[in-house]
């Protein structure tokens, strides 16, 4: 998942952004990594296996995911050795990632006071029952042959609000559990659709397929491809499973007659948002060929 918590945003951003800035001087991309191995000495295994999987032949996208860098990273590195603005989405990565560094840090502080809070709260209550609640159960006994609602309310809730807790806690985990198990036995795009369904994330997941989906269309359109073309290149064999399963779907609708916009329509974890912008930009494209022909 493209927005799981990741330990390493900051450190994976610097290491993208200083390449970038080595590769623009010059350097070698196994120069550049073995540079910044002297640099930084912390990350010297990671980086020697990167060089090792690029002297085996194998690209830099595939040299960064098995060095644990986020999926949507090496996707879009994979394609800009495609299109040729290789060293401008290696900058553009590491800055990605530092913004999502920041953004990592600002959540933790939003959700740190609360997750404080709720636990102590039931540590409170755990105390309240484990060492008040007996002194006074024979004091709420007696109230509570007088029917006195808001004395049993208040019983009730120091002797059963921890287990309630407990409860609540453990049906969580239970769901998470069965979530993470779930996803595991899905394809790249199944799994795509799940995390859009989520209630919380799918606002932020449709968001994040939709830019990544609409970079890596734009770089390929710049670089001078034709849609026709560009889907064929998400059809390779190398390009990701995501992206695979996209431009086949694509491929199937066009030659049922579709355009591409509604193909795209198809696709429930791309925004309604993006389709429109490309309609519009299909329109503009349209209106500008039939007053070059007229002229």
């Amino acid at each position: 998942m493209a927005f799981s918590l990741h330990n390493n945003w900051r450190a994976d951003g610097e290491f993208l952004i200083r390449l970038a800035d080595l590769l623009s001087k010059g350097f070698t991309m196994e120069e550049a990594i073995s540079f910044l191995s002297i640099t930084t000495p912390k990350d010297t295994l990671r980086n020697t296996k990167m060089i090792k999987t690029l002297s085996s032949g194998a690209p830099f996208s595939e040299a960064l995911l098995e060095a644990k860098f986020p999926s949507f990273v090496c996707t879009q590195l994979h394609y800009a050795s495609k299109h040729g603005y290789f060293n401008e989405t290696v900058q553009e990565t590491g800055d990605h990632l530092m913004r999502k560094a920041e953004q990592q840090k600002a959540l933790r502080k939003i959700f740190q006071y609360p997750l404080i809070l709720f636990m102590t709260v039931i540590v409170v209550f755990f105390l309240l029952r484990i060492f008040l609640l007996p002194k006074f159960d024979m004091l709420f006994s007696q109230l509570a042959h007088g029917e006195n609602q808001t004395t049993n309310f208040t019983y009730f809730i120091l002797e059963k609000l921890p287990l309630i807790f407990l409860g609540f806690l453990g049906i969580l985990f239970i769901l998470c559990t069965f979530f993470l198990t779930k996803q595991r036995t899905k394809n790249s795009y199944e799994r795509a659709e799940l995390y859009c369904k989520i209630p919380i994330l799918k606002r932020f997941m449709r968001l994040h397929y939709s830019q990544l989906f609409a970079r890596e269309c734009g770089y390929l359109l710049k670089s001078g491809l034709s849609i026709n073309d560009m889907v064929q290149v998400f059809a390779l064999q190398d390009s990701p499973a995501l992206f695979k399963h996209i431009s086949k779907s694509i491929e199937r609708a066009f030659s049922e007659g579709t355009q591409f916009t509604n193909s795209l329509a198809t696709f429930s974890i791309f925004e309604s948002e993006m389709i429109y912008i490309i309609q519009h930009g299909e329109k503009k494209w349209a209106t500008g060929r039939r007053t070059t022909v007229l002229l």
